[in-house]
């Protein structure tokens, strides 16, 4: 945690595949038990399936996504993507219904929410937690606008012969 009154991040740096199954199959409220019932799958084999120094029992990608669908915790998404080289980035739904012009209007909003949380925190010599996390989530809404802003123009394109886009 970066401060006694938060909370830990959802993925600590460094966390590997296998320990952010671990930590999020074991840090479910009511433990592997409660998250197994869930499941509709034994503990013990659940338990198996997460300790990352188990050669004989592994999670199955559908596992994986119903561990965190139940839990919440996105860990070993963020895991993956990190191996990967890339991020991920919660989705949020198109809000301009497809039209072309609302939707650069949403993403210009979201550009100049996101550059005036930047501003706010960088006024301070040290930002606050709260300052970080109202940039982050600015963030998050401006790269899904400017998704949406793309997918609306590219739903006007004029199709390529062979339907290519």
């Amino acid at each position: 945690a970066y401060g006694a009154d938060e909370v830990q991040p959802d993925m600590p740096q460094g966390l590997s595949v296998a320990d952010a199954a671990y930590h999020t199959v074991h840090g479910y409220p009511g433990g592997v038990t409660a998250l197994a019932v869930r499941m509709g799958v034994s503990a013990n084999t659940l338990s198996h399936k997460a300790n990352p120094n188990n050669d004989t029992h592994h999670l199955r990608p559908d596992e994986l996504v119903a561990i965190q669908a139940l839990s919440g915790n996105y860990a070993v998404l963020h895991a993956m993507a990190h191996a990967l080289g890339h991020v991920c980035t919660p989705a949020m739904p198109d809000q301009a219904d497809g039209d072309p012009v609302e939707a650069f209007m949403l993403q210009q909003r979201a550009q100049g929410e996101y550059s005036a949380a930047v501003a706010d925190a960088l006024l301070t010599p040290q930002p606050t937690p709260n300052a970080v996390r109202r940039v982050a989530k600015m963030a998050q809404d401006l790269i899904a606008h400017t998704g949406h802003q793309v997918a609306v123009l590219r739903g006007r394109m004029r199709k390529a012969p062979g339907g290519a886009l």
